[in-house]
């Protein structure tokens, strides 16, 4: 099943965009009845989040010591998520079938969904995770590297405006930070914006 977003829904302060669902998430099942948002039953993603500093402590030792998440906590997550001002989505919808980064057929079938999204949920920052959705939401190509150096150094994030119809936002790129990506970058980019 496909993975769309969730989280605060009305203007939250954060849109977190990764780029495709990974098929080990619990609600992509068909028979999934409870919310579905990224990382359902999945820990790596919510380890990097609760050690920047995003994500609640006691929720994380329940999601360290479970096998499988029950509707019930995945519903005290997305209250989290809600809580905190946070959204979470992708720029792909659909998982796929293992952990292939996604074409660029899908990227362009998949991206006008995003920008939808954007414009409906309308937040502050959007926080981009690898160069996939920044290089598609911007229009520019950076080199991560550069602006990690830049930003650890001065200690202060810089962000990329952009419109989307009549919303205005701040891009901010920052490692994937699981899997392919870079945790460390990732933890310490992430804890600059949790102070934004």
């Amino acid at each position: 099943m496909p993975i769309l977003g969730n989280g605060k829904t009305n203007n939250p302060k954060i849109m977190f965009v990764f780029i495709n669902p990974t098929h080990a998430n619990s609600s992509s099942r068909k028979d999934w009845k409870g919310p579905r948002f990224p990382f359902i039953g999945t820990k790596a993603v919510w380890r990097i989040f609760h050690r920047a500093g995003l994500f609640d402590y006691d929720l994380m030792k329940e999601i360290e010591i479970s096998k499988t998440w029950s509707i019930d906590f995945t519903n005290k997550v997305l209250d989290f998520l809600k809580s905190k001002s946070l959204y979470i989505t992708n720029i792909v919808k659909w998982t796929g079938e293992d952990a292939t980064l996604p074409n660029k057929e899908k990227i362009k079938l998949f991206l006008p969904i995003l920008k939808k999204e954007i414009e409906i949920v309308q937040p502050e920052y959007i926080i981009t995770f690898g160069l996939i959705p920044f290089e598609n939401l911007t229009g520019q190509k950076i080199k991560l590297g550069d602006y990690y150096n830049k930003v650890i150094v001065d200690k202060k994030i810089k962000w990329y405006e952009k419109t989307f119809k009549n919303t205005s936002t701040k891009i901010i790129p920052c490692y994937f930070p699981v899997g392919r990506g870079n945790p460390k970058r990732a933890t310490e980019m992430l804890r600059l914006i949790n102070k934004l």
